[in-house]
């Protein structure tokens, strides 16, 4: 089946950056891990310093050299929670063709003196937990770009996914991109007072902050805003943001759909110190009123009174594809990427599996196990191609065929 003349022609096809045959929504590939990956130091509200990691998913034998980047941000109010809370969702992304980031991130502010945070001294102090965990992910987000060749991932093609405290910082890092968006608490401020002490509060840098200052930006293309929100919509100034996928419910206690202090449902004194936050409801009226284009903004919005997603499942089926349009359109310059080309029957099977092209033309194809080893491969110039499984164990494995068009991708399975 080999035939010399194809292999310049499978290796430059091969050779393509992302791959939107792939359908970046079911798990096709085998995924490698790096836990705990040091991409910088930075200095705590108290004074302390802070070794910031990230946790790196990436998948295996999926072909990309230029793979999509989601970068995921946990909650916690901004006080507690760890990257690892991620980690589930990161490994599945990368099972589907992404490479995935959970970071950590500075936590913690000054409570009132009696209690402490989410409790605060007054509405700066959450103000600038929420500037120095942006300026953490800003700095996140450049160390990638700087070893993209390492991972195989895009400059371009990054998307920042956050829920809570994680979202908040998400839509900060995205969109407060401007010198003078800076907000003046997060400048040198008067000090805290508890009792007979007494703690400054310097300037925090710039909004782009000090990590990572290696020639890349922070820019994104995309935002995953599950249940947060921003401190000033006008952060968001046109319609060439980066786009927004928004959830939360209705009536959210913690973070407000519309606009409220955090905690406005539980009372108790929390929200009394804390700034007035814009949640995804009140994010709805400005990217209405800056005409985001429907491919670039979508709002579910579930009538529920829960600060969490009320069917992951089913939402994370709609974040895949509007995720995955993103990246692909921005790619091709259009939103229907190179559909599957063959057909795989039977399929599971015990023995031979057929593929039936739809097109003409010579192609190539290889066969590999969830941890990239490659167990068939070869090329054909015709329309039906059989392949004999019966000597290769059982279990799933990830079918590609190479043609002058791209590269389709299907998972076969091996009874």
């Amino acid at each position: 089946m080999r035939n010399s003349l194809f292999i310049p022609l499978l290796l430059a096809t091969m050779a393509r950056a992302q791959d939107c045959s792939i359908p970046f929504t079911e798990p096709l590939f085998g995924v490698q891990v790096e836990n705990g990956i040091w991409y910088g130091n930075a200095m705590r509200y108290n004074g302390g310093t802070d070794s910031l990691r990230l946790n790196l998913y990436k998948p295996v034998g999926d072909g990309q050299t230029d793979r999509p980047l989601v970068v995921l941000i946990h909650g916690g109010g901004l006080i507690e929670g760890h990257r690892n809370d991620f980690n589930a969702l990161c490994e599945q992304l990368a099972s589907y063709g992404y490479a995935a980031a959970t970071i950590s991130y500075r936590l913690g502010y000054y409570g009132n003196g009696i209690l402490e945070a989410p409790y605060a001294y007054d509405p700066s102090e959450f103000r600038r937990a929420a500037f120095r965990a942006m300026q953490d992910a800003k700095g996140a987000i450049r160390f990638l770009k700087g070893r993209s060749a390492l991972d195989s991932t895009s400059n371009t093609s990054v998307i920042l996914l956050g829920a809570s405290a994680g979202a908040i910082t998400a839509m900060h890092a995205a969109y407060l991109d401007q010198p003078d968006e800076k907000p003046a608490s997060c400048s040198t401020i008067g000090q805290v007072q508890h009792f007979f002490n007494f703690y400054p509060r310097p300037d925090l840098g710039g909004v782009e902050g000090d990590l990572n200052q290696n020639g890349h930006n922070a820019s994104v293309l995309g935002v995953v805003n599950l249940f947060g929100g921003v401190l000033d919509t006008a952060f968001i100034e046109t319609a060439q943001d980066p786009a927004l996928f928004s959830y939360h419910q209705s009536g959210d206690p913690v973070v407000g759909c519309g606009t409220q202090q955090p905690y406005w449902g539980i009372g108790l004194g929390m929200p009394d110190q804390l700034p007035w936050l814009h949640g995804s409801c009140t994010i709805d009226q400005r990217m209405q009123h800056l005409g985001f284009p429907g491919e670039h903004y979508q709002f579910h919005l579930h009538t529920g009174n829960e600060h969490t997603v009320h069917d992951p499942v089913a939402v994370l089926a709609e974040v895949m594809p509007w995720m995955r349009n993103l990246f692909c359109s921005a790619t091709l310059g259009a939103s229907d990427p190179h559909p599957v080309s063959f057909i795989v029957a039977p399929n599971p099977a015990d023995g031979i599996v057929g593929i039936t092209r739809t097109e003409s033309g010579p192609f190539g194809f290889d066969l590999q196990d969830g941890r990239g080893r490659i167990w068939l491969q070869g090329t054909s110039s015709g329309q039906r191609l059989d392949l004999d499984l019966r000597a290769l164990p059982a279990g799933p494995y990830v079918l590609r065929v190479i043609d002058a068009a791209g590269i389709s991708v299907s998972r076969v399975v091996r009874e």
